[in-house]
């Protein structure tokens, strides 16, 4: 059988069930007894010690005026003796004589005196008296503290008339240590108990942040996560697990908001999405029934095929910006290479003369003078490219025809800055914060029959911001729309994944 399921088990599992406070209350309690009880027990020892030696002592000055015959109170019977002593003499004849107080012998018994002088070796000091020994006495519990020496008739003698034992009894000892033991052992009691109040008291109050703690995850667990564990000093465990617990739940909310955020966008791009594709596939649709009910003259045959077509078109530009927009909320790295803006806003420039002749395209700087001769940053060519071709399609699409535009160039710090400058209808201020989301138009100038999607400035802003730059857009001076963009003139990128992979042209084609 395992020790675990032994009692050795069930108290330690009884043990590891008992509440934190309990645990350091019963430790503290247990440690505070046990310096009790071994400082007790050390300080009764040590009293004992110190007692019995004063005894002895008492016992070797006393021998020591018998051994030469210099105390003569027993030979002459008269009673200068102590009378706690206990005098036992032996003359070499072998006759006992023995002296003692009967009050004595009632209170502590008659010593159980051995032959201390054969048994017992007689001590190497000069005045041969042998070392104190304890010895029993006839009445339980009482004890005796004895010493045996020769005696001499006189300081000059040479043989000894025999031996002699004294003792002193150890009552008065022994009463003062189970005296001193009980008051310590009633002190330790209650030292022993207020301490175990004390040391509840504090627990209780020590952990008060952790039920603090435990009351907020319980409202976390609920669903509130705006809860906060209250601050403690940093100093402290407990101090230093709020301020982890508290960054832990701030970044736990701020997820937990993201994804809603995000969960709400996705909803939202799919019903959108899902209305956009609706409308041409709606047509389509239409147009087809109609043609196989017999329903389009041959007249108007190419000209229903011609709507089929263009709604077809639209569909497959919309599926083709929603994929792009996917693509880059993958979060794919860029292809980073140097590219110059000025030769990008020049293939612009052709791009929208092509597009429309009768505009007027010009090529500046910022500030309305002659454009740099290079402007060279860190981007991927093709999504640059993507940028210029949204916006170059937006101004043929927004503005009337032959209406002027300017390209303009320029750096601010460390930013490579490129604006388009129309000057058609522009976009309401209350409209231009929002116009970069997904499937948004303006209620007026940027209608669904002009034929976007809503997706075109997304892109852009998608684009521009995994580029950690930015795009914005405001008033043309004169009237039209201005739209900004801001490129870092180094890459710095956040997302350094290896095996995520890269964007390519054909990404966007396919």
């Amino acid at each position: 059988m395992s020790s675990s399921s032994g009692p050795l088990g069930h108290l330690r599992t009884f043990w590891e069930r008992r509440p934190l406070s309990t645990q350091l209350v019963t430790l503290i309690t247990t440690l505070l007894a046990l310096g009790l009880i071994m400082s007790g027990t050390v300080m009764v020892g040590l009293l004992q010690r110190h007692l019995v030696s004063q005894i002895d002592e008492q016992l070797r000055v006393t021998a020591s005026s018998f051994i030469r015959g210099e105390n003569t109170s027993i030979k002459d019977g008269t009673s200068g003796l102590p009378t706690l002593y206990y005098i036992h003499a032996r003359s070499i004849s072998g006759d006992d004589t023995t002296y003692y107080y009967p009050g004595t012998l009632e209170t502590s018994g008659t010593p159980v005196i051995p032959d201390l002088l054969a048994t017992a070796q007689i001590s190497e000091t000069s005045d041969e008296i042998t070392n104190p020994i304890t010895v029993p006495s006839t009445k339980l519990g009482s004890n005796w503290r004895a010493v045996a020496f020769p005696f001499y008739a006189s300081s000059t003698a040479n043989t000894p008339l025999g031996t002699m034992t004294i003792a002193l009894p150890l009552t008065d000892v022994q009463r003062t240590l189970r005296t001193t033991g009980t008051y310590f052992s009633i002190a330790g009691v209650v030292i022993v108990f207020v301490g175990a109040f004390l040391g509840h008291t504090l627990v209780r109050r020590s952990l008060l942040p952790l039920r603090e703690i435990e009351s907020t995850a319980g409202k976390i667990a609920a669903g509130d996560l705006t809860q906060r564990v209250p601050s403690q000093p940093g100093s402290t465990e407990v101090g230093s697990l709020s301020l982890s617990l508290n960054a832990m739940l701030t970044q736990v909310e701020q997820s937990f908001h993201a994804r809603q955020v995000s969960e709400q966008k996705i909803r939202r791009f799919v019903s959108d999405a899902s209305h956009e594709l609706r409308t041409p596939l709606a047509a389509i649709s239409g147009y087809c029934e109609l043609y196989s009910m017999g329903g389009v003259p041959d007249e108007r045959v190419d000209e229903v095929m011609g709507r089929i077509q263009s709604e077809s078109t639209r569909m497959a530009s919309l599926v083709e910006d929603l994929l792009t927009l996917a693509r880059l909320d993958e979060g794919r790295p860029l292809e980073i290479t140097d590219i110059d803006l000025v030769k990008l806003a020049g293939n612009a420039v052709f791009d929208l003369q092509a597009l429309d002749p009768t505009r007027s395209v010009a090529l500046t700087s910022l500030s309305g003078h002659k454009p740099p001769m290079t402007l060279v940053t860190q981007a991927d060519r093709d999504r640059i490219s993507q940028v210029f071709t949204n916006l170059i399609g937006n101004i043929v699409r927004y503005t009337p025809a032959g209406s002027p535009v300017e390209i303009a160039l320029g750096k601010t710090g460390d930013t490579a800055v490129v604006e388009f400058r129309d000057h058609g209808p522009g976009i309401a201020e209350a409209d231009q914060s929002r116009v970069f989301e997904r499937f948004y138009r303006a209620d007026t100038s940027r209608a669904r029959t002009q034929g976007g999607s809503g997706l075109g400035l997304a892109i852009i802003a998608g684009i521009i911001n995994a580029h950690r730059g930015n795009a914005t857009l405001s008033k043309t001076k004169g009237g039209g729309l201005t739209a900004r963009i801001e490129l870092p003139l180094l890459y710095s990128p956040t997302d350094t994944n290896p095996d995520t992979p890269a964007i390519s042209p054909t990404d966007v084609e396919k």
